[in-house]
């Protein structure tokens, strides 16, 4: 179950900013019939900073809805306050979720014992964690503070976008619940290094290509995942030229799947990141 091809999925709005919630089916059914092993939903790239408590029940509820037991949904219930996250988990894991995406505190920057007693006070709660390091949104975990948050019961796989791939590694060699790839443009190393998969940005718009590239490295097929993931890397960077998921939205807008809608303080990517992303996507066919 926690393994393989997962989605980091984008939140569409409407031209008012509300939850477009006939787009948000569509894009579910999409990745399911795409082959996507499992849904985030209301993370980073589903700005769930910027949604209410009952807007993140909207969007699991459809999510939910849609998916009908056949992947898992996991929605993004961490905050800055320990109390806060665990009444949202509480709440999700009412509604039915099947885990919770806790990324580190942001902003206070808590200490590395802080980080460890926050992720135990959620895990009280029982619905399966995955825990996320992500230093470019909040601060870097040390080795030994992962290894101490992995064995928390209830966390089930943890998610590594620190970037760096030789703490990847240290972390594979002795962690005992799943790896995820956070970083889209290291996911192919992570998984020759035993990754068990990525919850990616890159998914919303190429989940069947993304899953096949995964499924081959699983399978051994090292020389196929490669050449997938190389076809892929251009897009890989286009969708980080700007903060996520500036990019992604503008080019899912580009494909016809959702608008390009944002929350303040997240805006349009500039005229040029657009060109480059158009540019990318029309190499691929995608865009006229």
């Amino acid at each position: 179950m926690w393994r393989g091809a997962f989605v980091a999925l984008v939140t569409p709005f409407d031209r008012k900013g509300r939850i477009d919630q006939q787009t948000l089916e569509r894009l579910v059914a999409w990745q399911i019939s795409s082959g996507t092993d499992g849904i985030v939903c209301c993370g980073t790239t589903g700005e769930g900073m910027t949604l209410s408590e009952k807007e993140r029940e909207t969007v699991l509820t459809i999510c939910l809805a849609v998916a009908e037991g056949k992947i898992p949904i996991v929605v993004g219930t961490g905050t800055a306050d320990t109390r806060q996250s665990v009444r949202l988990t509480e709440r999700m894991q009412k509604l039915g979720a099947n885990g919770c995406l806790i990324p580190v505190p942001y902003y206070n920057k808590p200490t590395q014992r802080g980080v460890v007693l926050h992720m135990m006070e959620i895990a009280k709660v029982g619905l399966p964690m995955i825990p996320y390091n992500n230093p470019g949104r909040s601060m870097k975990l040390e080795l030994e503070t992962v290894e101490e948050v992995g064995k928390i019961p209830a966390v089930v796989a943890y998610k590594d976008s620190s970037g760096d791939m030789q703490f990847v590694r240290k972390v594979k060699s002795f962690l005992s619940v799943p790896l995820f790839s956070g970083d889209d443009h290291l996911t192919c190393e992570t998984l020759q290094e035993g990754g068990d998969g990525a919850i990616s940005v890159i998914g919303n718009l190429f989940p069947a290509e993304w899953k096949q590239m995964i499924r081959s490295a699983f399978r051994k097929e090292w020389q196929e995942a490669r050449r997938i993931f190389e076809e892929l890397s251009p897009v890989c960077q286009a969708l980080f030229l700007e903060t996520n998921p500036q990019c992604v939205k503008f080019a899912l807008s580009l494909m016809g799947k959702c608008r390009s809608e944002l929350r303040l303080p997240l805006l349009p990517p500039t005229l040029q990141t657009q060109a480059q992303i158009a540019q990318v996507l029309q190499t691929r066919n995608l865009i006229t």
